[in-house]
Formats: structure tokens, sequence, C-alpha cells
């Protein structure tokens, strides 16, 4: 799947791949991805609907801190 800044990774909260960027902030180190995930949903509250998109948050995650 191609991501671009609009692609909607979260259809319940309605969060993006540039939400996801954004909550990131200056975190361009990849350490622990649960850990990041907690703080990116903390800031969209992503996967607190239905949590479907649980994995697809992390993979977004860790493309954008690997590049």
């Amino acid at each position: 799947m191609t991501l671009t800044e609009n692609t909607e990774i979260c259809h319940c909260k309605h969060v993006s791949v540039a939400d996801i960027e954004r909550a990131l902030g200056d975190h361009t180190k990849f350490e622990d991805v649960e850990k990041q995930f907690r703080h990116v949903q903390e800031i969209t509250h992503c996967s607190t609907g239905c949590g479907g998109c649980h994995d697809k948050i992390l993979d977004t995650i860790s493309e954008l801190l690997n590049g």
C-alpha cells in the first residue's frame, strides 16, 4: 500500500498519515514501536474506536521512522 499524507489509517477517528507524522513530532529514531504507538494514540486517539487499525498504525509508524 502506498501511503500519502492524506491516507486515512484510522477510520473511526479520521486519523491520516499526516496526523500520525505530526504526532511523532521530532521523534526520528526508531526505538520501541509500542511506546511510539501509545504516544501517537494519546495525541490522535487512533485505535480507540473499533481497534481494527492497530496493526496499520504500527506499520505506519515503522514506515515513517524507518523511511
